[in-house]
Order: C-alpha cells, then structure tokens, then sequence
C-alpha cells in the first residue's frame, strides 16, 4: 500500500497522500493540516507510515460485529476495513470495493477476488469470517 501511496517513488508518503488513503478507509476525521499537527511533518517515510497506520488501527477499536473479539486490535481493524457492510464477513464483492478504494483500480480487473476468497474459506460457505481472515493474516505475516 505505502508504495502505491508513494505516486513520485522518492520513499515519502505526503500527508495529502496519506489524507487521501484515510478517506478511502473511511477513516477521514481529520483534514490534512490536522493530520499535519498530529504527524509533526510533511510526509512519511515507511517506518513512519507503518507505526502511523499501527496507531491508527489500535484508536479504531470500535467493531461492527459486536461477536468479533480479539485481543489483536490490528487485525480486528483490518478486518473491519473489508467487511464494508459490517456484517462480520468479508465477500468477494467487498473485498473488490476495498481493492478500488486503495487504488488498485487497473489491478482488480485482472485479479479474481472469487478465488482469492475461496483460497481462504475454510468451511466453504463462499465469504470470509474473522477466524478464517485471523488464520490468513497470521501465515501471510
């Protein structure tokens, strides 16, 4: 995602950049200059993208699905972030929708969202639950 972000590659990550990437989240509280006061600079480099968005996943601790509990916030958030609907699962559908928000417009048309759900539903019922998406993010890692 950073490098996709990083439009001109110079391994900086602008605030208007990152501004833009909250909206598509959903996560868009706060304008650029707010952001600026609370980053401290102009732009990020990984590192800092990366603890960025980990503090920023741990503040959201709000769930849609009540039943989804988790001591690892990260995940419950990302998780949070593909279940658009909040319906606790995470369909092919949703999983296009959040693909397009990040910017991989041009990707998605090639990519089978179908199998990559499929390649990760466990008990085959044609979506992705939190357990299932717990399970993938844990071996991706």
């Amino acid at each position: 995602m950073f490098h996709k972000l990083d439009k001109n590659q110079d391994g900086l990550v602008t605030l208007d950049e990152l501004h833009w990437i909250l909206e598509r989240l959903g996560w868009s509280e706060h304008t650029p200059e707010e952001l600026e006061l609370f980053v401290g600079k102009q732009s990020l480099d990984l590192d800092e993208f990366l603890r960025f968005y980990d503090d920023a996943v741990s503040n959201r601790k709000e769930t849609k699905n009540d039943s989804v509990v988790d001591n690892d916030d990260a995940i419950v958030g990302a998780f949070n972030v593909f279940d658009v609907n909040g319906d606790g699962y995470i369909s092919s559908e949703e999983l296009r929708t959040v693909l397009e928000r990040l910017g991989f417009e041009e990707e998605t048309k090639s990519w089978d969202c179908g199998r990559m759900i499929r390649a990760h539903d466990k008990n085959l019922d044609g979506v992705i639950d939190f357990e299932e998406f717990k399970n993938m993010m844990l071996h991706v890692q």
